[in-house]
């Protein structure tokens, strides 16, 4: 009889999840120890498996999830201490992935866009709404925002008027000023709504706008502006866009005000509603005297402070140039308006003050008011003075004022 060999009784495992096998292969590609790994896994596989039974399979899930992340700085350092040179440099590229694309993921959740909270106006507002001076059409400019402050894209805001002045209003917000007045229109986007003010105020020419003149130092100035309506009356509310041409010289601060930098001259340019003007503005360098300027010194001022009975002598540089006295101003001279040359006229208003010229220099011009006087002059060579003599009868016995002189450039 043939005797049947024995057999060892056999311990059978179960076979590896293929996400389980992905998992190991790429930490092993990484530089981990296989050991360390292959045990770590087992040991997770084995108790998943265990919460898989008791506390179904949403929880093991969420389980292992937390146990890997919580292992990731062991695998780390095991990877760091147990790969080859191109293994840490494929786990040093992981790790910079890993980083940029939570740095894009937190982004995107901090600059999402969320429903509509708030309309806020666009341009040319005043504190009780919006000043139109155009004569055709304008669009009204009125954003729409989240909660957070974004400023939300392909919004469909609808206008309508409500009461006031028979102004046109498209339900897109465009606006046609026909007369003045005032009219409140109402802008919507459900559920959000605003009611605000409407100044009609339409220009139908600009006579005169700018700032006058400023000093080196000196005070901020604000915009003088004469501009009239359809009704031939001066209009009081101006929305004006202002652009300076050479903001070296000069520059607008926020509320709109002209801040003079360094010396020199540059324009303006106004625009209010459809009509645009532009304006010259002189800052000039204040100075003691006029001796010893140098070439460069082409726009500058000096205070005057004349008795009655005294005289001032100063020198004055060669070539082309404007000549201003203004009494009580001694700080700002006044805007140059001088009628030119050739006029043919003798002056006719008279002044306590005597401006004279001495040397080979030729000057026109004279008094414009009693406390304005004007020259334009030409001194061929060195040597040309300028006197000023306080000798009127009567008036204070002192007069207080400046004296600017402004260079011609010659070609």
């Amino acid at each position: 009889m043939r005797s049947t060999p024995s057999r060892e009784p056999s311990v059978t495992t179960a076979p590896k999840t293929k996400s389980a096998l992905v998992t190991e292969r790429a930490l092993l590609a990484l530089g981990g120890d296989p050991a360390f790994i292959t045990d770590l896994l087992g040991d997770l596989s084995e108790e998943y498996t265990h919460r898989a039974a008791h506390d179904g399979v949403p929880a093991a899930r969420f389980w292992y999830v937390r146990e890997m992340v919580r292992s990731t700085p062991h695998l780390i350092r095991n990877a760091i201490r147990h790969g080859t040179p191109s293994a840490r440099a494929r786990l040093a590229a992981c790790m910079l992935a890993v980083v940029v694309t939570f740095s894009v993921l937190t982004l995107a959740w901090l600059t999402r866009n969320g429903p509509p909270a708030s309309l806020v106006f666009g341009g040319g507002i005043v504190s009780d709404g919006i000043v139109v001076n155009n004569l055709g059409p304008v669009q009204l400019s009125m954003r729409v925002l989240d909660a957070r402050g974004h400023r939300l894209e392909r919004t469909e805001v609808r206008y309508q008027r409500i009461s006031g002045a028979p102004i046109q209003v498209s339900t897109r917000g465009v606006i046609k000023c026909t007369r003045p007045g005032d009219a409140i229109v109402r802008a919507s986007l459900a559920p959000l709504h605003r009611d605000f003010v409407i100044h009609c105020e339409p220009v139908r020419k600009i006579r005169d706008a700018g700032w006058g003149n400023f000093v080196v130092g000196g005070p901020a100035g604000t915009l003088t502006v004469d501009a009239i309506g359809l009704d031939s009356q001066p209009v009081t509310r101006i929305a004006a866009r202002l652009r300076v041409e050479d903001s070296t010289i000069a520059t607008l601060d926020s509320s709109g005000r002209l801040r003079p930098l360094r010396p020199g001259q540059t324009w303006i340019d106004i625009e209010i509603g459809d009509r645009r003007a532009g304006s010259f503005v002189t800052v000039y360098e204040p100075v003691r005297t006029f001796e010893g300027l140098r070439p460069d010194q082409r726009w500058v001022v000096a205070p005057i402070r004349l008795t009655r009975g005294a005289s001032i002598r100063w020198p004055l540089p060669t070539g082309v140039f404007f000549l201003t006295f203004s009494a009580d101003s001694s700080e700002v001279p006044p805007m140059r308006g001088f009628v030119g040359l050739g006029s043919g006229s003798s002056p006719t208003v008279q002044s306590p003050v005597n401006m004279t010229v001495a040397g080979l220099i030729m000057c026109t011009g004279g008094p414009e008011r009693p406390d304005l006087l004007r020259a334009y002059c030409l001194a061929r060579a060195p040597g040309a003075t300028l006197i000023l003599r306080y000798s009127g009868p009567g008036g204070p016995n002192e007069i207080v004022g400046s004296l600017a002189l402004e260079r011609q450039e010659q070609h």
